[in-house]
């Protein structure tokens, strides 16, 4: 379990740095730029989500309210991109 932890937390570092990379590397105004970085916002949001709130032992309910939490507030920013 201990393990599990410490492979999140070394995947979240990793999307923590290459989301830094993209935003250095391109220029404005690009939209697959800004759906790339929402991508990545998002797996990290499920992975501290499912393995440091503990979320993987909780209730379906919970788990449905956070999924539907996550599409809800992807769309409303994809909409206003």
């Amino acid at each position: 379990m201990k393990i599990s932890k410490e492979y999140t937390f070394i995947a979240l570092l990793a999307l923590t740095l290459v989301s830094g990379f993209v935003t250095t590397k391109t220029t404005e105004g690009k939209t697959y730029v800004y759906l790339i970085l929402l991508i990545l916002w998002a797996a990290k949001f499920i992975l501290v989500a499912f393995e440091f709130m503990e979320l993987r032992q909780a209730n379906v309910f919970w788990k449905l309210t956070l999924g539907f939490v996550l599409a809800l507030i992807l769309t409303i920013i994809l909409l206003l991109l």
